[in-house]
């Protein structure tokens, strides 16, 4: 399928390891690539995916010596999301590394808080509505982005 999509013009980006899209088939969110075997596999499904075309390869939650042999015995770049850090890029989703979701993947950095504030924040303008304070006659404006603001 890589192949033909390849052939008629559609970029293809591999991916391998955990794929959110097909969990239901693979039994869940486990780490994948930790025995042997289904090392093996993955290796084989990676090179397999270069040779039909893909541009690049997505690595996701694979241990680290896994990320590390693909890459190395690849042509195309590899983007790790838990995969190590020999990959050729790394990727977080961002609801993960925002902390806008309680549960994360034991791989992910936390670099903010901000689903707790979103709350609180939506909560007030509830509370605002139901209590009619918002919206209110004179509700003060955002001021206009000067070049010192994005600087």
């Amino acid at each position: 399928m890589v192949r033909r999509l390849v052939e008629i013009g559609i970029p293809v980006m591999g991916h391998l390891g955990v794929r959110p899209q097909s969990v239901h088939q693979l039994g869940g969110y486990a780490r994948r690539g930790a025995e042997a075997r289904e090392a093996d596999e993955i290796v084989a499904d990676a090179l397999a995916l270069e040779q039909a075309g893909a541009f690049a390869l997505v690595l996701e939650s694979v241990p680290a010596a896994l990320g590390r042999t693909i890459t190395q015995r690849l042509g195309i770049p590899t983007i790790g999301i838990g995969a190590g850090p020999d990959c050729d890029g790394q990727v977080l989703v961002t609801s993960d590394m925002l902390g806008l979701l309680e549960k994360v993947p034991p791989f992910v950095k936390r670099y903010a808080e901000l689903g707790h504030a979103i709350q609180t924040a939506a909560r007030e303008f509830a509370a605002d509505v139901r209590e009619g304070r918002f919206p209110a006659a004179a509700q003060p404006t955002a001021r206009p982005l000067t070049e010192q603001d994005v600087s």
